[in-house]
């Protein structure tokens, strides 16, 4: 990644007007490059040294120009003095930057194994030199305006039109001018006839006539420089190194003065000589080769030298003189049963998480204390049976329940009956037997209502389900709903009183399922009292609706 800033000097463009120089951007970079390097590290067990050496990278990526475009006072081969107009179109320039420096690393090295180990060098780098390379591969489309003021055939002197619009009478040669004159012709046609008539310098996609150039930055500028590695050692003195780095600089220049990217002859030049400072970020992987020097021969790395180690292939301890103890439990590996997790002694090196006396490796349930008769695992009830197999474990039970009780004996487990203080058999799921179902209700049993209302109770569900089985059992039987009311209030309010609890009986029939055609309504109001409507208890009697079946 390369962030570029550039000059703003216009001087290039004489008496120009609608100058605009463009965006500079860097995009689609890459680098490869490759360094040598010495260092020297703090002792033979040290992992921090310092070294030095020599970097060359060369990166490569597109400079992209945005919206260049450029009017000036210019003087054609005919000594006319014209307006040139210039557009980049595309514009962009394939670029190669060559950069050489000297680090000044903080170098760390680790050996983890015999074939393992990590590296890590970190510091500034200064740059001795960094040169540019371009090519243009932008096309650009050459306009001009003419403006004559003389009186012969040929009209000139010329003078130069700095109108920021051009005025009117000025000869046009634009891409709109040739689109107004031959209009579906290519423009690039009649542009060509205007070269042809002498206007040499106009032209649309027109190509740099010089398409590479070259330029060099100010030497001295420091950056930083990262290199994290794996390294993969083939022996004690060589290692592979498999990596990332990351490198930043920045770089200043004095860009040339009167800079004109594109000239009128289309001459061409860098957009580098006009960059002012630029920063470079580089980041990849690497690969390297590191051959290192010392004495005596350590294979393993461990601080015992081989003659003296008795595992010179393992890292080891002094203790067991270089053999190793992984879970530094001291207890060597070779004596050690459970090598990666400390232990104690008297388990040969294996722990006993809950201290119950039991080596985890033995113990059925290493987290919970528990008896040596149920490998370690604890019994909450004490029924013998271990928790993680007891299905009732805060309950004593039998083994042939799996640890649950039969608390009524009925040789059903508690978990598995619906009542366990109750014996009962297995097909009623442990609970004693229901009792046979009540007999049903007479059809003509009343329906009883409070006074003045249609309300159907509960109460008297058992009757409406009773002529529900009335109708299912006989098919072609019709349903009658006599209404009745108390003698209390008007003969004609009660007779509609009689039917409205006529017909809430036949709405909870035909809720329950009954078909509304096989049940008939009739009001008798306060015409047929079934008890005497002198006393409260006869006219609560005669607040009723009684169903009968009717069979045509």
């Amino acid at each position: 990644m390369k962030d570029v800033t550039t000059g703003t000097s216009i001087g290039g463009y004489p008496e120009g007007l609608n100058i605009n120089t463009g965006v500079l951007s860097f995009e689609k970079g890459s680098s490869l490059g490759g360094n040598l390097q010495l260092g020297y590290f703090f002792g033979r067990k040290a992992n921090w040294g310092i070294g030095t050496g020599f970097m060359y990278l060369s990166q490569t990526g597109d400079l992209k120009l945005d919206n260049y475009h450029v009017e000036y006072k210019a003087t054609d081969d005919q000594s006319r003095v014209y307006r040139q107009i210039i557009t980049g179109n595309n514009v962009k320039e394939r670029t190669t930057f060559t950069n050489m420096n000297i680090p000044l690393l903080l170098k760390y090295k680790k050996r983890f194994s015999r074939t393992l180990g990590f590296t890590m060098d970190l510091g500034p780098v200064f740059n001795l030199q960094m040169k540019g390379s371009t090519e243009n591969r932008g096309t650009y489309d050459y306009e001009a305006i003419y403006r004559f003021t003389g009186s012969g055939p040929d009209g000139l002197p010329t003078v130069y039109d700095n109108s920021p619009t051009p005025l009117a009478g000025s000869y046009l040669i634009t891409r709109e001018a040739a689109l107004a004159a031959s209009p579906g012709q290519d423009p690039e046609v009649w542009f060509a006839s205007n070269r042809d008539a002498g206007f040499k310098t106009v032209g649309l996609g027109q190509k740099a006539a010089n398409a590479k150039d070259e330029t060099s930055y100010k030497s001295g500028s420091l950056g930083l420089y990262v290199q994290p590695s794996l390294s993969v050692y083939l022996s004690d003195h060589f290692a592979l190194n498999f990596g990332l780095y990351y490198m930043y600089q920045s770089f200043t220049n004095d860009n040339k003065a009167n800079y004109v990217f594109m000239g009128t002859n289309r001459e061409y030049n860098s957009s580098l000589r006009n960059v002012t400072s630029s920063t470079v970020q580089s980041f990849g992987g690497n690969v390297g080769l590191r051959f290192l020097f010392g004495k005596p021969k350590d294979t393993d790395e461990d601080g015992i030298p081989d003659r003296k180690d008795k595992c010179p292939d393992v890292w080891g301890v002094a203790m067991f003189q270089g053999c190793p103890d992984t879970d530094k439990d001291s207890v060597q590996d070779s004596e050690d049963s459970c090598r990666t997790v400390p232990g104690l002694l008297k388990f040969h090196g294996c722990p006993d998480t809950d201290n119950d006396g039991i080596p985890d490796k033995n113990d059925e349930c290493p987290y919970q204390a528990g008896p040596a008769s149920l490998k370690g695992c604890p019994d909450r009830d004490g029924d013998g049976i271990a928790d993680k197999y007891d299905v009732c474990p805060d309950k004593p039970g039998l083994a042939k329940y799996k640890g649950c009780p039969d608390t009524d004996g009925d040789e059903i487990p508690d978990n598995e009956d619906q009542c366990p203080e109750v014996p009962g058999p297995a097909s009623n799921h442990g609970c004693p037997p229901p009792p046979p179902p009540p007999a049903d209700v007479p059809l003509t049993t009343p329906i009883l209502f409070e006074t003045n209302k249609t309300v159907v109770h509960e109460a008297s569900i058992p009757v409406l389900e009773t002529a529900i089985k009335t109708l299912s059992g006989d098919a072609d039987g019709i349903i009658e709903i006599h209404g009745h009311a108390d003698s209390r209030g008007k003969a004609t309010y009660n007779k509609q009183l009689s039917r409205r609890r006529a017909l809430a009986v036949k709405a909870k029939l035909v809720k329950m399922g009954a078909d509304p055609k096989r049940i008939k309504i009739i009001a008798h109001g306060e015409s047929a009292p079934s008890a005497s409507n002198a006393t409260e208890e006869g006219r609560a009697e005669n607040r009723r609706a009684v169903m009968k079946l009717q069979v045509d």
